[in-house]
C-alpha cells in the first residue's frame, strides 16, 4: 500500500527538509508577459497532482492551496502549472487569474490548452511542486478525492505516450497501461514507482473508462495521479498514455541523460521511447509557440524560440527530456515531423507525445510545445 493517511504520515515520522532557493525563475529579456519562460528546480522531492476540475476558478484554486498544504508544500514551491479550460476565452481568464496569485517574478512555468472537460466543468489544472517532505519511495496522498504523488529526489524517468489499438476505450486503456508497465519492468522499476499518468483520449465524455482501467491495473487506492486531454484520433486508437516513473537514487557516475528503447519497441530519430534523468536539476518550460501564417515557418520559429529559452536555463537541444506537441491541423503536424528531423540529434530526441486537438488557445491557435529539459552543467 502506497496510500498514506494523515495519522500514518505522522507515525512514520517523515522528515521535512528546507530548500533554500530551490526554484529559479527565468524570463526572456524582451518578454512583456507576466509568465515565466522556465523554472529550474534542484534534485528535490516533487509532488504531482491529479487533474482538478471545477466550474469556477476560485473553487479550483482553493483546492490547489489545500493540496499544497496537505503535501507540505506552498505556492512559492510550485514549478509548473498545466491549465485547461473548455473554451479559449475561459482559458485566457484562467491564465490571468493563476498568474496573478503568485508574486511578481515568481510565476511558475505555465502551459495552457483548450479541452472539453467532464461533468459540466469549465476549468482544470494540475501542478508540479517541490515538497518539504523527504520520502524514500513514491508515496500517494489523497485530498478531497484528489490523488497526489510524492516522488523522492533521484532519477526521473519519462516514458513516451503508448497506444494499444482497440475500438473499446477501456480495453485500449488497459492494454496501453500493461504495455507501459512492461517498459517499467525493462527499466528495473516496479508499479510502485509510477508517479503520474497523462492520457489523451476520445471522447472526453467517456473518461470514466480510462479511470476504470487505471483502477483495474493499479488497484483501488493505488492509482497514480491522472491528467486527461481530449484529442482527435481514429476509432481504433482512442487513447494514448504517457508515464512518469521514479528511477531510484541519483547516480552522478552516469550520464545526466539516457535515451532508451525497450526491446519490444522500435526506435525513432524524432522521439525517444524513454528518457531517464540520472541526476541534477530539472527545467520546466512554459508552453512555447510562435504563431505564423505559414505552418512550416510557425514550427521553425517555435523551435527557434525554444532554443532561446534553453539558453536562458543553460540547456540546449541535446538536453531535452520530455515534449508534448499540440497541433490542430495536418499541415502543422507534417511540418513538425520534418523540422524535428533537422533540429534533433537522432540519438538524443526527447521522449514525446503528439496530440491533435480542436483548439489550443487564443494566442497559440495551431501549434504549442510543452517541454522539460535539464541544464548542460549539473546543478
Amino acid at each position: 500500500m502506497r496510500q498514506l493517511s494523515t495519522a500514518l504520515w505522522l507515525l512514520l515520522g517523515f522528515t521535512t527538509v528546507t530548500q533554500a532557493q530551490s526554484v529559479q525563475y527565468h524570463s526572456l529579456k524582451d518578454s512583456a508577459t507576466v509568465s515565466t519562460a522556465a523554472t529550474v528546480v534542484k534534485d528535490l522531492p516533487l509532488l504531482h497532482t491529479d487533474q482538478i476540475w471545477s466550474t469556477d476558478i476560485d473553487t479550483l484554486w482553493n483546492r490547489i492551496e489545500a493540496i499544497l498544504k496537505r503535501s507540505h508544500s506552498e505556492l512559492n514551491q510550485v514549478v509548473k502549472c498545466n491549465l485547461y479550460a473548455s473554451d479559449a476565452g475561459k482559458l485566457a481568464s484562467l491564465q490571468q487569474s493563476v498568474a496573478s496569485r503568485f508574486e511578481k517574478g515568481h510565476v511558475p512555468a505555465l502551459c495552457s490548452v483548450v479541452t472539453p472537460l467532464p461533468d459540466g466543468c469549465s476549468y482544470a489544472l494540475d501542478v508540479v511542486a517541490v515538497s518539504k517532505t523527504e520520502v524514500n519511495r513514491v508515496e500517494l496522498l489523497e485530498q478531497d478525492h484528489t490523488q497526489i504523488s510524492l516522488m523522492p529526489a533521484g532519477k526521473r524517468i519519462y516514458i513516451s505516450g503508448q497506444a494499444a489499438r482497440d475500438e473499446d476505450l477501456k480495453t485500449a486503456s488497459v492494454k496501453t497501461l500493461e504495455g507501459l508497465l512492461k517498459t517499467v519492468e525493462f527499466l528495473n522499476r516496479s508499479q510502485q514507482d509510477v508517479v503520474a499518468l497523462k492520457a489523451f483520449l476520445t471522447p472526453m465524455q467517456k473518461k470514466q473508462y480510462v479511470q476504470q482501467a487505471v483502477t483495474e491495473v493499479f488497484g483501488r487506492g493505488e492509482e497514480p495521479p491522472l491528467v486527461l486531454v481530449d484529442w482527435k484520433s481514429s476509432d481504433t486508437l482512442p487513447v494514448e498514455i504517457e508515464m512518469i516513473v521514479w528511477g531510484g537514487q541519483s547516480d552522478k557516475t552516469q550520464p545526466v541523460l539516457e535515451y532508451l528503447t525497450p526491446p519490444e519497441l522500435t526506435s525513432s530519430p524524432v522521439f525517444s521511447r524513454v528518457c531517464r534523468v540520472n541526476s541534477g536539476a530539472t527545467c520546466y518550460l512554459s508552453g512555447v509557440s510562435a504563431p505564423h501564417a505559414n505552418s512550416e515557418s510557425e514550427v521553425k520559429q517555435t523551435f527557434g524560440l525554444l532554443q532561446q529559452v534553453l539558453e536562458r536555463v543553460d540547456s540546449d537541444m541535446h538536453h531535452l527530456v520530455k515534449a508534448t506537441y499540440y497541433v490542430t491541423k495536418g499541415d502543422v503536424s507534417a511540418s513538425l515531423g520534418a523540422v524535428r528531423k533537422k533540429v534533433y540529434h537522432p540519438e538524443r530526441p526527447p521522449s514525446a507525445s503528439k496530440a491533435t486537438v480542436e483548439t489550443i488557445s487564443k494566442s497559440q491557435p495551431r501549434f504549442l510545445m510543452d517541454m522539460i529539459a535539464v541544464p548542460v552543467k549539473k546543478q
